[in-house]
């Protein structure tokens, strides 16, 4: 929570300096590299193990990226992007069965490297530029995860991990605020959604889950990851 005030802070005070602009408005053409970083609010993600969906608590946390693009002389209003960015969440544990005093619970944390091509619509006028748009891509999952459980009284713990890309889609919009001809403050948000991880677990000790888990029945069975989130970002372009 203290995080997330402070983040807060440092965002109503940007957006209040970026209403005095240093100079005027900028080309709103050519190429442009940009940096920013942010916040993801309220992060959803669900875990399907065949007939099973459980729903898994991630923290928010921060995100971090870098985005190459261009905007056409002839169509200023538009502008295409390659961007990276990066997220490191945290997942709280999560009890997947339970039956009586018995439990299965996993517990870890994810990495999130995004590669995606935006497409963003703007307004070129002037030294304030609404924008929304789209992007398409691809994400790299890697996750490590601890599992905890307790079968007829005893205890059990072990590692286990995955790692798989897969499709990812998000929605952009904000507004870029001209500070100098070349370089722009980005106040934006996003939606990300990376779809469904289909993955083959590496599993430390297959015995313990061949014969204690009832829902695993062999060493590779399917299982999927979805991740939805929500991201407030802060960034600098600057145009060349």
């Amino acid at each position: 929570m203290k995080k997330m005030a402070r983040f807060l802070a440092v965002f109503v005070f940007v957006i209040f300096v970026s209403a005095f602009p240093f100079n005027t408005a900028s080309a709103q053409y050519g190429g442009y590299i940009g940096a920013f970083g942010g916040y993801t609010l309220s992060p959803d993600a669900s875990w399907e193990d065949h007939n099973y969906n459980y729903d898994l608590e991630f923290d928010n946390t921060a995100i971090l990226g870098v985005k190459l693009g261009y905007a056409p002389p002839r169509l200023r209003f538009l502008a295409f992007e390659f961007e990276y960015s990066y997220l490191n969440p945290d997942m709280d544990k999560t009890v997947l069965a339970a039956s009586g005093n018995d439990y299965t619970a996993i517990e870890g944390d994810a990495k999130l490297h995004n590669f995606m091509f935006n497409t963003i619509f703007k307004y070129p006028a002037g030294k304030i530029h609404p924008y929304g748009g789209f992007g398409i891509g691809a994400s790299n999952f890697d996750l490590s995860l601890k599992s905890t459980s307790r079968v007829d009284g005893v205890n059990y713990s072990e590692r286990l991990s995955a790692e798989d890309t897969v499709f990812a889609w998000q929605l952009l919009a904000g507004v870029d605020i001209d500070l100098t001809n070349n370089l722009s403050l980005d106040i934006g948000c996003r939606y990300f959604d990376a779809e469904r991880l289909d993955d083959d677990h590496r599993y430390d000790d297959d015995d313990y889950y061949d014969h204690h888990h009832e829902y695993n029945h062999d060493h590779n069975h399917d299982k999927t990851l979805d991740l939805q989130t929500f991201t407030v970002t802060l960034g600098l372009k600057y145009r060349f």
